[in-house]
């Protein structure tokens, strides 16, 4: 199984395993500053707060936010802990500076059971969700980073 692992990453074109690279050490960067340091402390490596720019995306654009998303899929599962939304969110915002896509990163909450507070993120560029697209419409947004 270890071979066969290994021979789909040599399979890889060279900018789709550079991007694989790098979703693995952001998943691990964005789950230290999520999990560790508070977000005052780091907010400004998310973008400008409540700041809304518009984005185009081309054919190649969108190519390259599937790749994002897909490797980011691909990498989760195989670490020893649960990904939050927050820290995906994080990574794929990262990983689409990294190929000059803008995107924004919102953040929303929503009252959950016995008056409880649930937070979510979610990463859009342009009218394409590129994290945590599943039920982010029972969120109200609170704050957004571009």
């Amino acid at each position: 199984m270890m071979f066969k692992q290994i021979k789909k990453y040599c399979s890889l074109d060279k900018t789709e395993r550079k991007i694989l690279n790098r979703t693995f050490f952001w998943l691990i960067y964005a789950f230290v500053l999520v999990r560790l340091i508070p977000l005052k402390w780091f907010n400004s490596i998310l973008g400008e707060y409540n700041n809304v720019v518009e984005v185009t995306l081309n054919t190649k654009q969108l190519q390259l936010i599937f790749v994002v998303k897909k490797n980011i899929r691909r990498v989760k599962k195989h670490l020893p802990w649960k990904v939050k939304c927050f820290e995906e969110a994080i990574t794929a915002k990262k990983l689409l500076e990294m190929v000059n896509i803008k995107s924004t990163l919102y953040l929303g909450v929503r009252k959950g059971s016995k008056q409880t507070l649930k937070a979510h993120a979610w990463l859009k560029s342009g009218d394409k969700f590129v994290s945590g697209e599943k039920g982010y419409k029972s969120f109200v947004t609170v704050g957004f980073y571009t």
